[in-house]
């Protein structure tokens, strides 16, 4: 059997939804995994990637393989894959979500698991770390995480595009975690919970020019920025460029700006503002995704 697995580039957290909203852009790692009978499991990460991930036991893909055909009570398939990796590493855009789906995905191809699309994010989530960066690769468009409960796919304007810009130095996802603060005050919490629903509410209606003030945020933003001190200059210049609304990508270094049009515009404007913060990187543009992960079958 032969399969082959795209899953796209995710950015969780948006503003004020931390750990509650996501949204996919059309950016993509895609695996082809081969039946092996007898071989064993082997992995080529692709170019340019450390010969450490071709380790099965090191790969992600792999361990979430294994992780999945355990979960389901059925043996582990030997498979040869390989990898075209499109998702930068440690740049907040959902790499690790996008390695732990893809090995959910080829294991209930190749083991025929059976599972649904809530089951794959789950067994997915419970992997990676991270329901939200798993539902929206998994489902595309926007998604709403609800701790203990369903997760909800919200699509998006089809003329939104996502402009990033993307320094070059990676930002440890546990390391930005470590400084959110674990308590907040009344006020803070009605502040994020009132925007949170202002964001699903523009996107729902279209209403974009409210994107401005909906992804503005008191829980994790303030708290990163002391680590990245570029993030709210760039915003500031997204948002003076032209860009609807703008965030944090996931846990950064990466920023986010949305946009109808003016992309060019946001692009130039968060590549000066990260030079006069001296942070090297490259702005790139991307549509929204409102499908998710795909895998093709064949004999």
């Amino acid at each position: 059997m032969h399969v082959t697995i795209r899953v796209p580039a995710t950015v969780a957290n948006l503003g004020p939804g931390f750990d509650i909203l996501a949204l996919a852009v059309q950016l993509q790692n895609e695996i082809e995994v081969w039946s092996e009978p007898e071989d064993g499991t082997s992995i080529d990460p692709g170019p340019g990637f450390p010969e450490e991930l071709r380790d099965p036991a090191r790969n992600l893909i792999t361990r979430a393989l294994v992780a999945a055909c355990a979960a389901g009570r059925v043996e582990p398939p030997c498979a040869r894959i390989t990898c075209r990796n499109a998702i930068p590493f440690g740049r907040g855009l959902g790499s690790s979500a996008a390695a732990a789906v893809s090995g959910v995905l080829a294991a209930s191809a190749l083991a025929n698991l059976g599972w649904d699309e809530q089951q794959v994010i789950a067994q997915a989530a419970r992997i990676d770390g991270h329901p939200d960066n798993v539902a929206a690769a998994m489902l595309g468009g926007m998604v709403v995480c609800v701790r203990d409960g369903p997760v909800v796919q919200v699509p998006l304007p089809d003329d939104l595009r996502a402009v990033l810009f993307i320094p070059d130095g990676e930002m440890s996802t546990e390391a930005a975690r470590r400084v959110v603060p674990h308590t907040y005050s009344r006020e803070e919490a009605i502040y994020n919970a009132s925007r949170c629903a202002l964001l699903v509410t523009a996107m729902l209606t279209g209403r974009l020019e409210l994107l401005g003030e909906a992804m503005r945020d008191r829980w994790h933003q303030p708290a990163r920025s002391e680590l990245m001190p570029h993030v709210p200059l760039l915003i500031e210049a997204a948002l003076a460029a032209g860009a609807h609304g703008a965030c944090l990508a996931g846990a950064g270094p990466s920023v986010l700006a949305l946009c109808t049009g003016e992309t060019e515009a946001v692009a130039s404007a968060m590549t000066a503002a990260a030079r006069l913060a001296e942070v090297e990187g490259h702005p790139v543009t991307h549509p929204i995704r409102n499908f998710g992960a795909r895998v093709d079958l064949a004999p």
